[in-house]
Order: structure tokens, then sequence, then C-alpha cells
């Protein structure tokens, strides 16, 4: 098994996220940081900590997608792929956890445990007597097509203490099969590039749904993901860049991956939630026009990308309809 992390600029919480992998009960065979946009004199000293860390200093920054993409080349040969932001930290069965959902169920193309808040503002991380707080426990999709991290924000009271299949997993922790990565991946790429970042984890679940494969959340697992403006949940706290990509991939998202009959029933909220965007646009936000005028030049890659997986899927409009609630 491989783990990868994608790194921009943190730095700081790297070696607590490296520290969690080296304390795992099952041993990763492979550990790679891919930095992106590197700056040699922070990555440097983190290379000399952990020389057993394979450092893929980037010059340019690749996104999420981007990134993730060369680590899973770049692991080639290893049946698991796990993925990690840099300011996740791993309870200590986390990966024993996952790995083992995947060798009981070989439909599962992805597995995450239960992510909890940690506190990013603390020189600590998490502290063990801080209530639980949810951060993911899996991705819920509505008939609107809007997507949401499950359990975000409640108080972790067991109510989500039961091992079950999800629509999608959240990007910050997750375990990829490599077949199923294989399988899904289109022109060479697992996750599309032209999302750069964020939602790129629910598209390409949403594409391994369509081709078949399942994704299923295991409790057992427990992470801290140390995630900054997203504990408050306040839109005017979210960086702008993030907005923008959320906005534009939200749209080519759906045009890859929607089949027409769940279109047609679902087209009244998925109506209503592009109009309440565009008001907000227009009326909070005009900047974030940019995203809706730069979907011309994806268009035409959406749409070839959309015929591949069309032509590839394997699911009925029954077993995707489930998913939307």
């Amino acid at each position: 098994m491989a783990v990868g992390i994608i790194n921009y600029g943190d730095y700081r919480h790297l070696p607590d996220c490296l520290d969690s992998i080296k304390r795992q009960t099952m041993r990763a065979d492979r550990v790679i940081v891919l930095d992106n946009h590197s700056r040699a004199d922070e990555i440097g000293p983190i290379g000399n900590a952990y020389p057993e860390v394979q450092i893929l200093a980037m010059q340019d920054n690749l996104g999420y997608s981007g990134g993730a993409n060369r680590i899973v080349r770049e692991a080639d040969g290893y049946d698991h792929v796990m993925l990690l932001n840099p300011d996740v930290v791993l309870g200590p069965r986390h990966l024993e956890e996952l790995v083992g959902v995947m060798v009981s169920a070989p439909g599962v193309g992805s597995v995450g445990g239960k992510l909890l808040l940690g506190d990013s503002q603390t020189d600590s991380g998490p502290s063990g007597d801080a209530p639980r707080i949810l951060d993911s426990t899996g991705h819920l999709i509505f008939r609107s097509r809007r997507v949401i991290d499950r359990g975000h924000g409640e108080l972790d009271v067991g109510q989500y203490d039961k091992p079950e299949e999800v629509f999608s997993i959240c990007g910050a922790a997750v375990l990829y099969r490599r077949s199923m990565l294989d399988d899904i991946q289109i022109d060479g790429e697992y996750f599309d590039e032209d999302f750069f970042a964020y939602k790129e984890d629910v598209d390409t679940c949403w594409r391994a749904q369509l081709l078949g494969w399942g994704s299923r959340y295991n409790p057992a697992a427990i992470a801290y993901h140390l995630r900054g403006w997203k504990r408050r949940d306040d839109r005017r706290r979210v960086p702008w860049l993030r907005k923008y990509h959320s906005f534009k991939n939200h749209s080519l998202m759906m045009i890859k991956n929607e089949l027409p009959a769940l279109l047609r029933r679902d087209c009244l909220p998925i109506l209503w939630l592009g109009v309440r965007a565009m008001v907000y646009v227009a009326l909070i936000e005009p900047a974030l026009l940019k995203a809706v005028l730069d979907l011309k030049k994806y268009l035409p890659r959406a749409r070839y990308k959309r015929g591949i997986i069309m032509k590839r899927c394997r699911a009925s409009t029954e077993q995707m309809g489930r998913w939307f609630v």
C-alpha cells in the first residue's frame, strides 16, 4: 500500500501527518509527499527528518487533481493508494481498518473513515478531552445536486457509528483501490485536471459509481482534519479561489456524469439551486461570474469525457437514483 500527501504550503502540519502514518498498526510500503509550488527551505528540513519519505518537489502548483494523478502514477504496482491532505492526523488503526474493508468487499473502490474536526489554530492539534465534532462521514448528494459532508459540524454521539455505503468519500483522507482507479481513468487522468481542486473527489466517486464501483464508510477508522474556515461554515471566510473552482466544478461534474432520466426527474430542484446560486453571485459576489464565463473553454473537454463515461456506464438509473436524496 502507498500513501500520498498532496501539499501546498502547509509545512506546519505536515510533520504531524507523517508521524501519524509512522504510528499505524499497518505499515505503509511507500509514503510520497507531493509538494506543490515547492519551497526548498521548507520542504528540505522535512525531507531530512523523514528520509524514508519520497519527496516530489513541484516547481508549479498542480492542484489537488494534478498532484493526486502524479502520486497514483508514482505508486504504480500497489493495490491500494491512500491520499491525504497534510492537515490530517490519522488514528493508529486507520489504514488497517480501511484496507480491511477493501479485502472483504471486492466491489468497493474507495473507503473513508470518520473524520473529526481538529483545531488548526492551536500548536498542539486535536485535544483528547475536547468535544468530538464531526467533519465528514462521507458525502451526501441531494436531488438539487448540492453536495455536503455528512455530519459536518455535528457533535459525535455515535449517530454515524454504522459501517455503510455512501455516495462518495472526502478527499482529505481516502483509500482507493488501484484497479478501480485504472478502470475509471480517462486519457491517463484518474482525477479530472480541469477541476484543479475542490469537488474532484466527488467527481471521481460519481464516475466510479456509474462504472459499478461502490464507496464505503468505516467509522472504526478515525482521523482528525485540521481544516480552518469550514469549521464555522462562513462563506465570507472562504478563499475566493476555492469558491471559483467549486462553482465551476459543480457544473462540470454534472455535465460529465448526469443520467438523462435522473436529470428529468430532478429538474425542478436542480433549477432552483441554480437560480439561487446565480442570484447570490449577481447580488453578493459578482466576481464569481468569471466561473460562469470560464465554463465555455472547459465545455468541449467535459462533453468529450461525458461521451466516454456514458459508453462505459454499467449502473442503472435505479442504482444511481437512490443516492440523490
